[in-house]
């Protein structure tokens, strides 16, 4: 049986959003509307000492800019992906999700409590010849 590495050049990452500004309770954070077009994967991650709203976590997709909502999740015209965020995970604070347009934009919605920690990363990543 042969084994081979994976050439990191072949993998290339488009930082989206970051953010280490803990969180008010109840309160937002919204990333911009990024241009994915070309890249093949959403990923990143979030880590909270609070868990985030039902669904807090929101990856959402679209084909024009003006599809999008600002300062709320967009109801209309997008795709999105949603996920729940517990308090302290470090074992299942990760996601990725295909392309499927190419526009996209992350939200986050804490919970009831402030957070006193709160790291979140979100980018595109193109995989080569894997």
């Amino acid at each position: 049986m042969s084994t081979s590495k994976t050439n990191l050049g072949q993998v290339d990452t488009l930082l989206l959003a970051n953010s280490a500004t803990p969180l008010a309770g109840g309160a937002l954070f919204e990333g911009t509307v990024e241009n994915v077009s070309g890249y093949t994967h959403i990923c990143g991650f979030v880590f909270s000492n609070v868990a985030s709203a039902v669904n807090g976590l929101i990856i959402e997709q679209g084909y024009q800019i003006t599809d999008f909502s600002t300062g709320a999740a967009s109801t209309t015209f997008i795709t999105r992906s949603t996920y729940g965020i517990s308090a302290g995970d470090i074992d299942n604070n990760a996601f990725a999700v295909q392309i499927v347009a190419p526009f996209a934009k992350i939200l986050y919605i804490n919970g009831a409590g402030a957070q006193a920690s709160f790291r979140l990363f979100f980018g595109a990543r193109i995989l080569r010849g894997l």
